[in-house]
């Protein structure tokens, strides 16, 4: 005999019960419960919409948004008089000046702040806007370009984030992205580890960790943070080919990140270990000509001969397999492996000459800094004649580097620059420091594009240099960088 129904008023009752139970449980949750707690009560200095995750509060407090006001050629997000951010100036309003937004997190107490280079490169005033909504100043202590990172001081006191170890990550890892897209200051996106090791371009040394956390412009310099709250990347890219996000965000590993900043907060600059070789991938005839199999070692083509490679012995025509048990394929290979050595650092090299292997043990020099790089020319590393691109670069007064000479019939002059035109960045990085400027031209694929502002323009447009006749630029194997040259590192 079937159970008689129950009345549709207790029916009623048992379902409100059901759903009051339920909206109590996400109230619960949201406030940071778990399974097994009793629901803790708010605090009275609780920030309102604190991330759910572990230590989710603490995160936030360490987090800021930083403003960079800093010289612009076109119009691009600002803050209006009030104070009011997300504000667009219109071209009549542009005064030289504008303010840009980025994210960064507290490393240490006294108000260290962690962020991007490029979001303060060339600040002339820099302010950071805390969780509570208060804006407070900032004081530049040092800069890595190389890694892109930059040491803040703001004059606030926030608890400093935990680093973890990238290390330990692994593919489909749950992260989090914290930071201040678009300026919507402070806030929170979710994705997994999509990969390791990742490229930006042939010149960045830096090994990115790819993850599917949505990145747009702001989020530059915050934190990526494991389940734990522990900050296991500088989120910094998103692939050239993107203008916002697509699903493949880029940040520089903890390990990296967590080096610079304790050596920027100590010293307020970093030197780097320096060997002397300006070197080439060997891949395809090339490596055949060579007697290398393909990706086997790079190809030393010039040796700076007042180096400590020089010392040693090393000489063009040779080829540099392994640095300290790496082994190399690309010039890039080459930086990585030099990024966190430092001068008076021992270095073991694995060499060919063309007859056996060897290996040698070298004691680096300090690198020199981009003044020098740009110097070194009279050394024997002449990008204009060695690339073919044709041109050389100067400072300059304004917005990115000045063209300080066009080679007649180069690429560069086929494609119409002319000496005083500004390069205001070299495919989707900006360019402020003419040395930078060489040097990324150096270690460029075949084809390479140029943001260029005439004098006498409104809009910077995209030349394509190519050095062969009839190429055109296009997007960068991520995976190889084959046809890569450069140095000297």
């Amino acid at each position: 005999m079937p159970e008689p129904l129950m009345p549709y008023s207790t029916t009623r009752a048992l379902i409100a019960s059901a759903l009051l139970a339920a909206l109590l449980a996400v109230a619960q949750l949201n406030a940071g419960w778990r399974p097994g707690q009793a629901a803790a009560p708010a605090a009275e200095t609780q920030v309102p919409g604190s991330a759910p995750f572990e230590g989710g509060e603490a995160v936030i407090r360490s987090v800021v948004t930083v403003y960079a006001e800093r010289s612009v050629s076109q119009p691009v997000m600002v803050m209006n008089e009030a104070g009011e951010e997300g504000a667009r100036n219109s071209a009549e309003d542009q005064t030289g000046w504008s303010w840009r937004s980025g994210s960064g997190f507290a490393v240490a107490e006294g108000g260290y702040v962690l962020t991007n280079f490029h979001v303060v490169s060339g600040a002339r005033r820099i302010e950071a806007r805390l969780a509570n909504g208060r804006r407070v100043g900032a004081e530049l202590i040092g800069a890595d370009p190389l890694t892109d990172l930059a040491l803040l001081r703001v004059q606030a006191d926030l608890p400093a984030l935990e680093w973890g170890d990238d290390v330990a990550l692994r593919l489909g890892a749950p992260v989090l992205a914290v930071g201040s897209p678009l300026d919507f200051h402070l806030s929170v996106s979710s994705g997994v580890v999509g990969g390791f090791a990742r490229a930006y371009d042939g010149a960045d040394p830096v090994g990115y960790i790819q993850h599917d956390a949505a990145l747009n412009p702001g989020n530059s310099g915050g934190p990526l943070l494991d389940r734990h709250g522990r900050v296991v990347g500088v989120n910094t890219a998103i692939p050239q080919e993107a203008f916002f996000n697509v699903g493949i965000s880029l940040a520089i590993p903890s390990g990296i990140a967590r080096e610079v900043a304790e050596t920027l907060m100590e010293r307020g600059q970093l030197e780097r270990g320096y060997l002397g070789l300006t070197v080439r991938a060997l891949h395809g005839p090339l490596a055949s000509a060579m007697g290398r199999q393909s990706g086997e070692g790079v190809l030393i083509e010039a040796v700076d001969p007042d180096s400590a490679a020089a010392g040693a012995g090393i000489r063009a025509g040779q080829t540099l397999l392994a640095v300290n048990g790496i082994d190399l394929s690309t010039p890039r290979d080459l930086a990585r492996a030099l990024l966190l050595a430092r001068p008076g650092e021992r270095a073991a090299l694995s060499l060919h000459d063309g007859q056996a292997r060897y290996r040698v043990e070298v004691w680096l020099d300090r690198r020199p800094d981009n003044q020098d790089l740009a110097a070194s020319r009279d050394l024997g590393f002449e990008p204009v004649s060695r690339r073919g691109y044709g041109i050389s670069f100067a400072a300059s007064e304004g917005a990115g580097v000045q063209v300080a000479s066009v080679v007649p019939g180069s690429p560069a002059a086929q494609a119409g620059l002319r000496e005083g035109d500004a390069v205001l960045a070299i495919g989707a990085t900006d360019i402020t420091d003419a040395g930078e400027a060489q040097v990324r031209l150096m270690l460029a694929r075949r084809q390479v594009a140029l943001r260029v502002l005439r004098g006498g323009d409104d809009v910077p447009r995209y030349i394509a240099l190519a050095l062969d006749e009839g190429a055109t630029a296009h997007a960068p194997d991520h995976a190889a960088f084959a046809d890569a040259s450069g140095g000297p590192f």
